[in-house]
């Protein structure tokens, strides 16, 4: 066993002894005797005061101190974690979406975490999220897809599929004077594949297949019959005009926002703005356009502890016991705006009724894939996306190569 596995492995054993230790008023490092010292948190401007709560329950209990490294998630800041962490240089707690864990996971730089009973109080979705090849690596705080947001000023109509908002939407074009049935943000260079997928799972053709315990394999699952339906409902949304390959985030939003359109098919990032507007909407779920439920990706939030952490067993201590509490997961809502991962924080925030209801949309939500696979999709998945739209040929014969390109690029 090379020394980096020992480490991993010595670090897992402490998960294990730590969250057998969660009921008890003091736990960790102060109940294993070991010294004061500190632990380093890398986490967003939002995450931090929320943090500084936690910390300061968690080093009266404990002696150890929490120190902050205020720097945003992004590919360069993975890229510096995975170098920085076997020379001991990163930080021993990361925060990070859930779909960065397959390469953090690859390269042995993150260390397992037992959430032990509190585990349950997770919705499904946020403790799949951060499993990987059957390990539990993470502890969740938010879970964010994609919903429905409509503005009940112009309509409050309820679709139960998506032709019958499209339908709707014509309807207000017709009698309202409004530009777009609704609005969606897309890319003309890149697609938007992560915004339709609510309607491609609608038809059955989720982008890779998964076991029976929601781990994904590297076979895709959106070709066939159930990726040739969706191909061509997409030709249909070109056809009409519903769907615009021109429409960016920006004039997605913006349009939604001046009431140009009743529906805006978004994340709840959008809803600061939409706020600050003073708008009148509610969030739905997206509708189906095909005979399955609309599942959109869930993106979760997640805290990942460093393999080769400075401080292991305070910063195990620190993830599994102190971070998974309810009032924790509430403290990162009411921080960050992000619909929680906690089903008891979720509970907690009924008088949030957007985000509310984000968080209930997103707990039927299918986990973005974090396998290394998932690199070889987005970039033909897109420009097929739009190349379908656009009426560029045949979207059966553009969607089988595209199907075709993935699966070479994968093998």
């Amino acid at each position: 066993m090379t020394p980096s596995r020992r480490l991993v492995a010595a670090v897992a054993g402490c998960a294990l002894l730590l969250a057998g230790c969660s009921s008890a008023p003091t736990t960790g490092v102060a109940a294993l005797g070991v010294g004061p010292g500190e632990v380093t948190i890398q986490a967003g401007d939002d995450e931090i005061p929320a943090l500084r709560q936690i910390a300061e329950k968690y080093t009266a209990d404990t002696g150890v101190d929490v120190r902050f490294i205020e720097r945003e998630i992004n590919a360069q800041a993975i890229s510096n974690f995975i170098s920085q962490s076997p020379t001991g240089q990163a930080p021993d707690i990361i925060v990070s979406p859930h779909d960065n864990l397959g390469q953090l996971a690859a390269n042995g730089v993150v260390a397992p975490v037992e959430l032990g009973d509190r585990g349950e109080e997770f919705t499904q979705n946020a403790r799949d999220a951060v499993v990987y090849n059957g390990v539990s690596y993470g502890v969740p705080y938010a879970v964010e897809s994609v919903a429905l947001v409509r503005n009940n000023d112009l309509t409050t109509d309820d679709p139960e599929t998506f032709d019958a908002l499209r339908a709707e939407g014509h309807r207000l074009m017709n009698e309202r004077g409004v530009d777009y049935p609704f609005t969606v943000s897309q890319s003309p260079d890149a697609g938007d594949p992560y915004h339709l997928y609510p309607l491609q799972t609608s038809f059955g053709a989720e982008v890779f297949e998964r076991d029976e315990d929601g781990e994904y394999s590297s076979d895709l699952a959106m070709g066939g019959q159930s990726g040739h339906a969706f191909a061509r409902y997409l030709a249909e949304l070109g056809r009409s005009g519903d769907l615009r390959t021109s429409m960016t985030p920006d004039i997605a939003k913006e349009s939604f926002m001046s009431g140009e359109s009743a529906f805006h098919i978004a994340g709840p990032w959008d809803l600061v703005d939409i706020e600050a507007a003073d708008m009148n909407v509610s969030v739905l779920p997206v509708p189906p356009a095909g005979g399955e439920e609309a599942r959109p990706f869930a993106g979760v939030q997640a805290f990942f502890v460093n393999a080769n952490a400075s401080n292991p067993v305070a910063a195990q201590d620190f993830a599994a016991n102190y971070l998974t509490r309810p009032e924790s997961q509430t403290a990162m809502y009411e921080s960050t705006d992000r619909p929680p991962a906690s089903e008891v924080a979720i509970e907690n925030m009924k008088d949030d009724p957007l985000r509310s209801a984000y968080a209930e949309i997103a707990t039927t939500a299918l986990p973005m894939p974090a396998i290394p696979a998932m690199g070889a999709v987005w970039a033909f998945w897109g420009t097929t996306e739009n190349g379908i739209v656009n009426g560029n040929g045949d979207p059966v014969e553009l969607w089988d190569r595209m199907v075709a390109n993935i699966e070479g690029q994968i093998q």
